[in-house]
């Protein structure tokens, strides 16, 4: 899987393979296997050469706050740099209707029904990926138009998975 970020507003992209216990990291200068251990919702342990590090994480929007060895990293999706900030404005109302999931994955929990009402930051469903959890909220206070998704099913980032409606 690739993968693009930013951090000090400088975009970065790595490509991730899973590699029996491992994943093979890339960012195209230097390839390395890296063993991951998710030691609690927001600990990763992580063990690159033969060093371990703790990753201490948590999420605000479209932020990652990460902790490691005493320094704060930011990390955001491009998605979210001041130009795709200009870009998000002009999404059409259409697109905020239409839930997908930010990274392929599976499906491990679907919180909501058709015509159910949800509320504005409500969790719709969960999906799984690169053994985290991402919860999908809802952008609007309406109902759940359509859900085109089951429990278990491997998703990709660019297929809607949950279709909102404004509420009346």
């Amino acid at each position: 899987m690739d993968f693009e970020f930013i951090i000090d507003n400088k975009l970065h992209k790595i490509s991730l393979e899973k590699k029996e216990d491992c994943f093979v990291f890339s960012d195209g200068e230097k390839t390395q296997e890296v063993n991951i251990k998710f030691i609690s919702p927001h600990v990763i342990s992580v063990l690159i050469e033969g060093r371990s590090y703790q990753v201490y994480w948590a999420r605000d929007k479209e932020k990652r706050y990460l902790s490691l060895e005493g320094e704060e990293i930011v990390v955001q999706e491009p998605s979210a740099s001041p130009e795709g900030i200009e870009k998000r404005e002009e999404k059409s109302r259409e697109d905020e209707l239409k839930v997908k999931a930010p990274m392929p994955g599976k499906v491990i929990k679907i919180n909501v029904s058709e015509n159910e009402k949800v509320r504005k930051n409500q969790t719709l469903a969960i999906v799984e990926a690169m053994k985290m959890e991402n919860e999908l909220k809802s952008t609007i206070d309406g109902y759940v138009k359509k859900i085109f998704i089951s429990q278990g099913e491997l998703v990709d980032s660019e297929k809607p998975l949950i279709e909102l409606e404004l509420k009346e």
